[in-house]
């Protein structure tokens, strides 16, 4: 059973022993995370390892999201990375939630650590490298949405949109653009696109119940948003497509760690140091 955290108008269930997820994320009643299925089918179809269980909530890529080896090393990382796969140790404040996972494979402590306002949470991040070597890492947020309770998106603008599964670039470096060409999407698809060389470190999404989430992020560490937009095509099976998106400040070009440290824009926590960073929610 999840447990249970409360702050002003935020409600919040959550799992150490699932990957450190966040299972139900309540701002004044309403949900701002997608919650969980009551039925879960495994797919028949080889989707990823991912979707070899239930997806829903937010939980944390890292050190990539996609599927890749660990960069000079016989490591593999699995899909949508290793810590979503680990029992988490969980600290609760008056106003925190701390999440603490030790990785199994490279020599690091990862910390995510949530503080509440009445309006906001800011979101801590940190890697502590244990090891005498220099590692790449990528960390990538991963809060999926119920896409059917989004009526509007805002994006910075970006030099390149790339279709991440036909690997072509589509015209659609203006945030307005972009805006109509999601949500013209039909019923039945799913995209993964990357809105590479963003202006700026911001973005935000608007519920059809009025409420608007705003997220700032360190534009010099995220320069990419990955989108992932579901509606209703994923996975591509009868009665087990879901309704759902999400929206991630990426490292490099795509959320492949390989292909980020190939072209040195991965990010990187030196020998016995610690790596921190910070992203604000913000309901307006």
């Amino acid at each position: 059973m999840p447990e249970k955290f409360e702050f002003g108008p935020w409600y919040i269930e959550f799992s150490g022993t699932d990957g450190g997820r966040i299972e139900r994320l309540c701002y004044r009643g309403d949900a701002v995370l997608k919650t969980k299925s009551e039925n879960f089918v495994l797919p028949s179809k080889n989707y990823g390892q991912y979707e070899t269980r239930p997806v829903f909530g937010y939980d944390d890529c890292f050190p990539s999201c996609v599927a890749c080896p660990y960069p000079d090393s016989e490591i593999n990382i699995p899909d949508h990375g290793e810590i979503c796969w680990l029992n988490w140790d969980v600290l609760k404040g008056n106003n925190y939630l701390s999440f603490i996972v030790k990785s199994k494979v490279i020599p690091v402590l990862f910390k995510r650590e949530m503080i509440f306002n009445a309006k906001s949470i800011k979101w801590n991040f940190s890697v502590y490298n244990e090891g005498r070597h220099i590692l790449p890492f990528q960390h990538v947020m991963h809060p999926l949405v119920n896409l059917d309770d989004i009526k509007m998106v805002k994006f910075p603008a970006s030099k390149t949109v790339l279709d991440f599964e036909n690997n072509t670039e589509l015209e659609l470096t203006d945030p307005n653009d972009l805006a109509q060409y999601l949500f013209a999407k039909p019923a039945g698809t799913a995209t993964m696109l990357f809105l590479q060389d963003i202006s700026n470190g911001e973005m935000s999404w608007t519920y059809k119940n009025g409420q608007t989430l705003e997220v700032r992020f360190p534009h010099e560490y995220f320069p990419t948003i990955g989108i992932w937009w579901n509606n209703s095509g994923h996975p591509n099976e009868e009665g087990l497509a879901r309704n759902e998106c999400a929206f991630e400040p990426t490292p490099g070009s795509i959320s492949s760690l390989k292909d980020a440290y190939s072209k040195n824009t991965c990010l990187f926590v030196n020998p016995r140091s610690l790596f921190e960073w910070r992203i604000l929610w913000n309901m307006a």
